[in-house]
């Protein structure tokens, strides 16, 4: 099973002057998966880029947007400035077109480190690539990227971009009239070729794993591919080998994360903004499930949902992983032999998850314990008890250590260390900490407890939680039979 399993992001409130559409979500027939007549985009010369002042941030940050008093949560941060659309990418890149000049082309801005920096030309749609390159298409149709300060054209009679996790790019042609579906166009190094399907807008997918949820069981269970919206709102999966699946329901703007779910904007298209709305991809049986607030553009990188509304406020909100897994993961074991500190025990990646656990010195027992990792739905023998130590925390991820016996193995009162990485990222998550399932020192019943400052931070995808010691009368004792403990991060 695929571990990374993203339910909606923490709760967030966008709310309008102007009201929220509350698009409801159905299913529609299975698509057209041909390939209509349409010319290269090589074949069709690029409308020039425009040639633009560069202008100063001041102009981003007094562009009459209305400020969003009503904004509710205290996960979602409005960004200074305003835009009509934004492009966000996985190594983190925020690109946005600006709600100035009038007319379908406008200017593009960059926010990085809190900073907006313009750049020449104009346009309709951005797409940045997973290294930050920027692509665009203006209102005529040219297709260009942006690297170096400088403009390359790959083409015309383009509608619409995305970058794939690749590095290439797809386009949806123009050839049809405005709003009606439109052909696939697929560029790798330079060359391109039609691809089938056809539709209104396309987004690339930002999970590296092929998927064994809901794809999966509806014909697609490769990673990365594409999203089709048709003109209809239907939902689509393209995958790299151009077979398709469906989702349920209608949308006027997808995005894709880096955990295996997509946000939409419900359809159709309100120039007051669309309901938001989240779908499980790691679930075979998942159903959008609605979320609070409204936009008119939706763009996330790896750990980010942005939301532009229809005053041009932007807007941010963590996307934070809640996990539910399977029982499953790998297993090592310890040797522990009195007065020696065994080798750690490292254990290989489960769903996206790998660890290393050091104990320190054996104060008393010999023998070997069983470590294994588990996440989360309880499916443990015996039964996982009931979790109040990690309460509101995500990922939680359980260790079960196993003394066949028949002595108990006592560590003394200091706690492992813990290294877990994961290779995804820790979504909104900063900090980790460690929790244990026993008696703590009063022989008055198993219970969950948190040693004291057993905590680790976060940086980048690994976080280690240091050793620590126990309160007085607390050992860390594994007696034949099994001990659970937990890490987890919030």
């Amino acid at each position: 099973m695929k571990s990374l399993r993203l339910p909606i992001s923490a709760l967030f409130c966008l709310v309008l002057a102007v009201g929220c559409s509350s698009s409801t979500m159905r299913s529609l027939p299975a698509p057209n998966n041909g390939m209509p007549q349409s010319i290269s985009p090589a074949l069709v010369p690029a409308a020039p880029m425009a040639k633009t002042a560069i202008l100063p941030a001041s102009v981003m940050l007094a562009s009459g947007r209305t400020t969003e008093t009503a904004i509710q949560g205290a996960a979602y941060t409005q960004i200074p400035g305003s835009a009509s659309l934004a492009a966000a990418a996985p190594d983190g890149s925020l690109w946005v077109l600006s709600t100035a000049p009038t007319g379908n082309d406008k200017f593009i801005w960059h926010f990085a480190s809190g900073t907006w920096t313009n750049i020449s030309g104009l346009a309709s749609r951005l797409s940045v690539a997973p290294n930050g390159t920027l692509f665009a298409i203006n209102s005529g149709g040219g297709a260009f990227s942006f690297s170096g300060g400088t403009w390359t054209g790959y083409g015309g009679g383009a509608s619409d971009i995305t970058a794939a996790a690749d590095g290439s790019i797809y386009v949806l042609s123009n050839g049809n009239a405005a709003g009606s579906d439109q052909a696939i166009w697929h560029n790798v190094s330079g060359t391109w070729s039609q691809v089938p399907g056809s539709g209104v807008r396309i987004a690339a997918s930002w999970d590296p794993n092929p998927s064994d949820g809901y794809l999966a069981t509806n014909g697609s269970n490769s990673a990365n591919g594409i999203y089709i919206l048709n003109s209809i709102g239907g939902i689509y999966h393209e995958n790299t080998d151009n077979t398709f699946a469906q989702l349920p329901g209608q949308a006027s703007a997808i995005t894709a994360t880096t955990f295996g779910g997509v946000f939409v904007l419900g359809y159709p298209a309100s120039a007051s903004g669309n309901s938001i709305y989240y779908f499980d991809l790691d679930a075979a049986g998942s159903t959008f499930a609605a979320q609070a607030g409204v936009g008119t553009s939706i763009s996330t990188d790896s750990s980010k949902l942005y939301v532009v509304n229809s005053s041009g406020g932007i807007f941010s909100s963590p996307v934070k992983a809640v996990q539910t897994w399977a029982f499953g993961g790998s297993s090592g074991t310890l040797t522990a032999t009195a007065g020696q500190t065994p080798a750690a025990v490292n254990l290989s990646a489960y769903g996206n998850i790998s660890a290393s656990v050091q104990f320190g010195q054996v104060v008393s027992g010999s023998g070997t314990i069983t470590l294994s990792d588990a996440l989360n739905n309880g499916d443990v023998s015996p039964a996982l008890p009931a979790d109040n130590a990690t309460a509101g925390f995500s990922p939680v991820v359980y260790f079960s250590a196993y003394n066949s016996g028949p002595s108990t193995i006592s560590f003394g009162a200091n706690t492992p260390q813990f290294t877990l990485t994961k290779t995804t990222g820790f979504g909104g998550a900063t900090t980790c900490e460690f929790d244990v399932y026993g008696e703590q020192g009063n022989n008055g019943g198993r219970a969950w407890f948190s040693p004291q400052s057993a905590t680790g931070t976060i940086s980048g995808n690994t976080v280690t939680v240091n050793s620590v010691a126990l309160p007085p009368g607390n050992t860390v004792d594994f007696s034949p039979g099994q001990q659970i403990v937990a890490i987890s991060c919030k």
